[in-house]
């Protein structure tokens, strides 16, 4: 039998590992749209502009891939998956939380992408890790939940980072920073709703697993993603650089699958209170990655903003734990 201190120990590297997987496909991202010198020695990507139509082809490949993983994955996940999808339509609240949940997945998701194609990975992520603040209030509006005054408290710090986060003194930008700002606060919002219907999908009576409502999710974001693709402009990829797009695609997905897996053992070793607070590593972890692999350059404003979103998220998440 495992040691209790060492099963704390491994349930923290195991969401440790999770929020790096995250940050990671965080920076392959960034590196679709924007050229970078790999370790300041190897330049690399920038193989797609950031317009809408590729955006959204992106997005469409990338859950259609985590759709077919994790579909293989399911006899070890959950093997009740399949049984339990099939048991929506019986139940028209909860079929109608879960296409909710897909919805706003995909709107954050296609925000997400226009923002890291516009500003530095760090920066982005920073900006969208708003969105438990933005949780705060709409469990308010929706559940009638009115927030605590720590909640406030942390959620001016967060907001107070976010804005240190976006200010530069950089004569030349490399994109758009209004346009990747105002993209990361809408992926903030649509996480954020994202996560009130998640939360009466997987909690309510009935809920649904994890697993299963994963999966409906993805398969539901890569058919509305194919949708679009169908009204939208042409798209502009160059056929040189399929190869190296679909591979940084899959390379993505399977990390974000890993991260999704990693997290939920994480949680049952250590629980959802110390899983909220490392998960909040996010933002820091991605801006040292970017700055190492990518050598994106952040200010020192810059810097201090992360950190205050980082601290916020983390005791905005560890004290709404606690108290409920």
């Amino acid at each position: 039998m495992t040691p209790p201190q060492s099963t704390k120990l491994l349930g923290i590297g195991l969401v440790l590992l999770s929020s790096l997987s995250l940050s990671i496909q965080n920076v392959v991202l960034r590196l679709f749209f924007s050229e970078s010198r790999l370790f300041g020695q190897i330049p690399f990507g920038g193989f797609v502009t950031p317009h809408l139509s590729n955006v959204v082809l992106l997005l469409a490949i990338r859950m259609a891939m985590m759709t077919l993983l994790l579909t293989g994955l399911i006899p070890w996940l959950y093997p009740k998956t399949f049984r339990a999808l099939g048991t929506l339509p019986k139940t028209p609240r909860l079929l109608g939380a879960v296409l909710a949940s897909g919805v706003c997945l995909f709107l954050g998701l296609i925000l997400l992408y226009m923002a890291l194609s516009q500003v530095a990975a760090g920066i982005a992520i920073s900006t969208l890790f708003i969105y438990p603040a933005i949780t705060v209030l709409l469990a308010w509006l929706f559940f009638h939940q009115v927030p605590q005054t720590y909640q406030l408290g942390f959620m001016v710090v967060i907001s107070i980072g976010v804005v240190l986060t976006s200010l530069t003194t950089s004569v030349e930008p490399t994109g758009n920073p209004l346009l990747g700002g105002i993209c990361a606060l809408g992926a903030g919002l649509g996480f954020g709703l994202y996560g009130i219907f998640a939360e009466l999908s997987l909690k309510g009576q009935p809920g649904l697993h994890p697993v299963p409502f994963s999966l409906f999710t993805f398969a539901m974001v890569a058919v509305l993603a194919s949708l679009a693709l169908m009204v939208l402009q042409e798209i502009i990829i160059e056929p040189a650089v399929w190869a190296p797009v679909l591979g940084m695609t899959f390379i993505s997905a399977i990390f974000t699958l890993v991260a999704y897996i990693l997290n939920n053992f994480g949680i049952g070793f250590i629980g959802a209170s110390l899983t909220a607070l490392l998960t909040a590593s996010a933002p820091a972890l991605t801006a040292l990655l970017a700055w190492w692999v990518v050598q994106e350059a952040l200010e020192q404003q810059q810097i201090i903003g992360i950190g205050l979103v980082t601290l916020g998220v983390s005791m905005l998440s560890l004290k709404s734990r606690h108290t409920h």
